[in-house]
């Protein structure tokens, strides 16, 4: 039987009352509904979902407030659906074979830790770079999101606070779910994201660079040019190019107005 795990918010942490890491009810409404349809249509498949705290008590309200008997009858079926409530071992859990679909709030840590183990991932971000983590996991081809960033990066810019407030229908989730469900494309991908992550040596590569790095005092100079050590291609690209651009618009539209007032 597959399953489908979900990392739920706060999964290795308690959730604080005042935490960052809550589903919203709408949103936690929309997740559950879109599971249930899922399961319906995969006759075969299970869903393990860690919950915590205050997305704990949403999940509860939602499923109390299930008028239909079909979802009810779907959602109190402890052999589909499974839900923790306590501290669970998500390493433990990716590794098992029989998941196919991670559900996660995309935190960097969550992230690595299911590309790892070589699983497709669901995102539902909620905050800060969890959004940027699920943009980059949907545009390489190792999962979907239930978030959709802006057309444009001027949208964006107009409107910040849709990365928080965005939505999703019950409908596209399961239509998300059922799109990556045993599907070889993200099952490939993921796999090969997983072999490039292993290739590059893990913590015991990491702590030999930092050993070199120590040895050599600090000193990166044989290894990057003094741009790069001061991060002066990345301002010149991000900062002093875009203000350029900005300032040179902004002359043009003064002599532009100016003109037209002479005329």
């Amino acid at each position: 039987m597959g399953r489908m795990g979900w990392n739920g918010m706060g999964l290795s942490h308690p959730t604080r009352s005042s935490g960052t890491g809550i589903v919203r009810f709408d949103r936690m409404k929309n997740l559950i509904y879109g599971l249930v349809e899922f399961l319906l249509q995969t006759d075969s498949t299970s869903v393990i979902l860690a919950l915590r705290g205050r997305n704990y008590d949403n999940y509860q309200v939602v499923v109390n407030e299930m008028e239909n008997v079909e979802y009810r009858r779907v959602m109190l079926d402890d052999q589909r659906v499974k839900i923790e409530h306590r501290f669970v071992q998500q390493k433990w859990i990716l590794q098992q074979n029989s998941i196919h679909i991670f559900l996660s709030h995309c935190g960097m840590g969550s992230s690595v830790e299911g590309l790892y183990f070589q699983k497709p991932i669901l995102c539902l971000p909620i905050h800060t770079d969890q959004f940027a983590n699920s943009i980059a996991i949907q545009n390489s081809g190792v999962g979907q999101s239930l978030f959709e960033p802006p057309s444009s990066i001027v949208e964006s810019l107009l409107k910040p606070q849709d990365y928080h407030d965005y939505t999703f229908s019950a409908s596209s989730v399961t239509k998300k779910v059922l799109t990556m469900w045993r599907n070889t494309y993200y099952e490939q991908a993921a796999r090969l994201m997983s072999l490039e992550m292993k290739h590059a040596g893990g913590v015991k590569r990491a702590v030999e660079e930092i050993e070199l790095l120590v040895n050599l005092n600090g000193d990166l100079s044989r290894y990057a040019p003094f741009y790069q050590r001061y991060m002066l291609d990345l301002m010149l690209v991000f900062i002093v190019l875009p203000a350029m651009i900005v300032l040179y618009c902004f002359v043009k539209c003064c002599k532009r107005s100016r003109k037209q007032k002479k005329d």
